[in-house]
């Protein structure tokens, strides 16, 4: 029988696990609406549309590398890049966060009787 903070532990590490692979499914999506996008420019804007499609490729990158990485990998890697590049690391969370947001207020899960403007 395991002592109850080596069972702690495992509980956060397998929750911890769960939360990883749920935002890699959500890196996905994102990846998703920005090729949908993409598809979108392609008549109009075929450049535009091209570089749109090769961030979403990116995009898809991170979300394996998240989902096929270890959590102290990840968490180890994001320690050296936040010592190493600490404005880069603050410029990518903001844009993460911005780009979350948007994807969030555009999800079509709103409440009734909200309007738009």
């Amino acid at each position: 029988m395991q002592d109850p903070i080596t069972q702690a532990e495992e509980k956060t590490e397998r929750l911890a696990e769960r939360q990883k692979q749920a935002g890699a499914n959500q890196i996905d999506q994102v990846a998703q609406a920005v090729h949908g996008a993409a598809d979108e420019l392609q008549q109009q804007m075929p450049k535009a549309a091209e570089f749109a499609h090769a961030a979403a490729s990116r995009i898809e990158e991170g979300a394996d590398a998240l989902r096929d990485r270890s959590l102290r990998d990840l968490m180890s890697t994001f320690n050296d890049l936040g010592r190493k590049e600490p404005l880069a690391l603050f410029g990518g969370a903001a844009l993460a966060g911005f780009a979350i947001s948007r994807f969030l207020k555009s999800s079509p899960d709103k409440k009734r009787g909200e309007s738009t403007p």
